[in-house]
């Protein structure tokens, strides 16, 4: 079951932790169950995915 759960999570299909929402400045912020993808309730009961920035390191090659 797991495995589908991640199968789910890369078509988009993340599902909120509701035991581990947090409020942050005013909106709540949580985390996917299974994937622990960043997610934000942009609308009541509307989840979207928030995009994280990767501080520049992206495509970047360390010596």
């Amino acid at each position: 079951m797991v495995k589908l759960a991640h199968l789910a999570c890369a078509f988009g299909r993340h599902s909120v932790d509701m035991g581990a929402v947090r409020r942050v400045h005013g909106g709540q912020v949580g985390r996917c169950r299974h994937c622990a993808t960043p997610m934000e309730e942009s609308m009541p009961h509307t989840w979207t995915v928030l995009h994280v920035r990767d501080a520049g390191l992206g495509g970047r090659f360390l010596n």
